[in-house]
Order: C-alpha cells, then structure tokens, then sequence
C-alpha cells in the first residue's frame, strides 16, 4: 500500500503523522494552522475524516479525538483516519463559539456555516482556514463532525436526511449514527457548508455528534466521544470487534429538530424538566423569575416534543436578557 498524501504531510502504512494542514499568516508574521494526526493503517480501506472544535468553546470534541487517535493502533487498521483536533484555531485560542475579530474587515464567523468545498479562497482568515479543511475533504470516504451542548443536556447525533444526494449516502449516513450510539436527531435542510454540508454535497456520508457538557474535559463525556468514533470506525470496516454501547441509552423513535424556546422576560431561568423528558403542548419547560422572587414568564412548549438543551445565557448561565434563545427542542415524526 503506497504512503498516504495529505497537505504536503505523508504518512507511511502503519504510520502517525502529526502536523498542520496549511496555515494563515497574522500582521505580525505568526503563521496559524490547522492541527492533524493522521493514522495510516496498514491495509486500504475508508478514509474517514474527523474533526473537532470547529466551535472553540466546544473541546470536548477534541479530547475524545486525541483519545481516539492515542488508542488507535495503525497495525490493526484498515484505511486511514485523518484527525483534524481543533477546527477553528482562532475559536479555540480564546474559548469562543465564533472567530475573533481580528482584521478591520471584521471576521467573527461560525465556521460551521463557512463554506468549504469550494472554499471562498479570498475571504477572511476563518474562511481560508475553512478551505484548509475542505481539502481534507477532498479525500475523504466518511466525515464526522465532532460538537458539543451544555451541561444541560442529552447526546444526540445530527443527521441531515434531506441533503444526502442518493439513498447510498443516506443508509451509510445512518449506519454511522446508529454505531456512534447518541440518539438520533434529523437536521432538514440542504446547506453545502460548513464540515458536514460540504461532505453531504459531494456524496461522503457525514454526520454530527453532540456531546455533553462542552467547555470541560471530563472522563464520561470524552470517553463518549472515544467510544463513538470507534464504532463508526468498526461500522465502516476500519475495525474489528464489536460495536460498544453508551452509557447513555439512545431515545427510540423518529426524531427531528423542530425549533428553541426564547425567553420574552429577563430574569432567571428556573428549568423545570431534565433535557429529554417528554412535554406536550403547554407545558411549561421553563420559568422566568425577577430579582425579586416574582414570577415573571412561564416558557411553554409551542407542541409535543422535547428540549435536547437548555442554552441560557453569556457563558450558559441561567441569568438571560429577554430575547434570549434558552433551549432547543426536537419532536417525533
């Protein structure tokens, strides 16, 4: 099997190659790149890329890659699995969701929604480190989207049903989900950007875990993250053994995301069920209480469903502005 090729890094079989896939250049000269562990097995097989941290505040998705990439050993490997730890360097310097500002033009963009392949090869820093992953893209088989949600919340994978372009992508696309071992949620709509819109657009299954608990590296959500890439990687056929169940059970049913709940009074945020839990229409999900004790809002569900997290505030706290978009909700076909 010949070495693999990746942004001018190459990877014999049964190698680990660590480095940066291209970087962008600052005012002051500091070169910023994209950090890759590629591992190399020692038979063909899929290419699947993963990255993590394409929101800075969401690490976690990092730590269970790094997890992944040291309990991976290449000589039991079939293909290669391109890890990408942090997505958005720029996000993850400073702990925050979108790119710093950083240039008079402004940049502060969600390289979520960045577009990747075709990259915009003129645009702002974060857009030209988009096109950086978007050649990792390139070659891949599979792709997986490493995120993350507050504390308060369930695991679940994003899948985007509507964006497959035939029913092969589609079935290799729920495949992965199911092996991850998350509750399954579908994402519609036919956005071609970001990690997975990109993938999706050009006929490579992709998908969107969401862990738990996003600025912290604990042991359960981390190992979660572990434990689901190396599913997807026996699911795939890149490894042998059996699949590993969650220690979270997956919710059973046909879900898909359906809207959030926003906050229409300032105060604090009292929730009133665990994420998950079943609430039928009018029920309330949350209540809004003043600094004085009075009771100010009650935040009803708008249908049957469920609230996958609850989002609070400026750092997740539970003392939101009115306006403020305070969980996401999800419902059953």
């Amino acid at each position: 099997m010949a070495n693999f090729e990746l942004a001018g890094l190459s990877a014999a079989p049964g190698e680990v190659v660590k480095g940066h896939l291209g970087h962008v250049t600052l005012a002051d000269g500091n070169k910023v790149g994209v950090p890759v562990v590629i591992v190399n097995g020692v038979e063909d097989g899929p290419t699947l890329v993963v990255t993590a941290s394409i929101h800075g505040t969401e690490i976690n998705g990092t730590g269970a890659l790094l997890k992944t990439v040291r309990a991976t050993d290449p000589q039991q490997l079939k293909g290669r699995l391109v890890a990408i730890t942090v997505g958005n360097p720029f996000a993850f310097q400073v702990g925050s969701y979108f790119s710093p500002v950083i240039a008079p033009t402004g940049d502060g963009i969600n390289m979520s929604s960045a577009p990747m392949w075709p990259a915009d090869s003129g645009g702002t820093v974060t857009l030209r480190l988009a096109g950086v992953i978007g050649e990792a893209l390139k070659v891949a088989t599979h792709s997986i989207d490493v995120h993350s949600n507050p504390p308060d919340a369930i695991p679940f994978t994003l899948i985007r049903r509507d964006a497959c372009p035939d029913e092969n992508v589609l079935n290799e696309m729920e495949k992965m989900a199911e092996a991850w071992g998350f509750t399954v949620i579908d994402s519609p709509g036919r956005s071609a950007t970001g990690v997975v819109g990109s993938s999706l657009a050009h006929g490579i299954p992709s998908m969107t875990p969401e862990l738990i608990a996003d600025f912290f590296l604990w042991e359960d959500n981390t190992n979660s993250g572990q434990i689901g890439i190396t599913n997807t990687m026996k699911a795939i056929g890149m490894l042998e053994g059996d699949i590993v169940p969650q220690a979270t059970p997956p919710m059973q049913g046909d879900f898909y995301m359906a809207d959030r709940l926003t906050s229409h009074k300032g105060g604090l945020m009292w929730i009133k069920h665990p994420p998950g839990t079943f609430l039928r229409e009018g029920d309330t999900a949350v209540d809004m209480m003043d600094v004085w004790g009075d009771l100010i809002e009650e935040v009803k569900m708008p249908y049957d469903g469920y609230c996958w997290s609850f989002t609070g505030g400026v750092g997740y706290t539970q003392v939101v502005p009115e306006g403020t978009q305070i969980a996401f909700t999800f419902r059953e076909r």
